[in-house]
């Protein structure tokens, strides 16, 4: 490399230093200032949602969710009563998840959600593992998040475009 070049390269990246010297920070102060998240953003936890009216679960086991997951994260296992499949038992591995919202995505009945509130931190895996109950309990605690199944599958739908002839 020539001296030439060299002589550039350091004029230039001082001229950059010095011309951002004057910009105000863009950091915030975390703790007393918090920037708003966007609407659509998948970082949130899982929920799963009852009926308001009886209160039953929205879950009826059809193990979509299970089948469509891509880290094979979720377990479901079945219970049939009343006519209807129940789920007996429903774990999801939070710690494996690749927060892409297919479960949420695929499910028919709108019973698994995605929460806007993020996980909190923890030093245990065992919190990490979500089971049926603790879902349960985050649907009634948190916000949902902007996404249910059938908003997500109805925009899927190819838009209906009048041609003229």
């Amino acid at each position: 490399m020539s001296i030439l070049k060299i002589c550039k390269n350091i004029y230039r990246n001082l001229k950059f230093t010095l011309s951002n010297i004057t910009k105000p920070a863009v950091t915030i102060n975390y703790p007393d200032e918090q920037r708003t998240l966007p609407d659509k953003l998948r970082l949130g936890t899982f929920g799963l949602t009852s009926d308001k009216e009886t209160g039953d679960e929205n879950c009826i086991a059809c193990k979509l969710c299970e089948r469509i997951c891509p880290s094979q994260i979720i377990d479901i296992e079945i219970e049939k009563r009343d006519g209807r499949g129940w789920a007996k038992k429903f774990n999801l591995d939070l710690q494996s998840c690749i927060q892409c919202e297919l479960c949420v995505q695929v499910c028919p009945v709108d019973a698994i959600i995605m929460m806007r509130t993020p996980e909190k931190p923890t030093t245990s895996r065992a919190d990490l593992y979500l089971t049926k109950n603790k879902m349960m309990r985050n649907a009634e605690k948190y916000g949902d998040s902007w996404a249910t199944g059938s908003l997500l599958q109805s925009s899927h739908e190819p838009s209906k475009v009048k041609l003229d002839d």
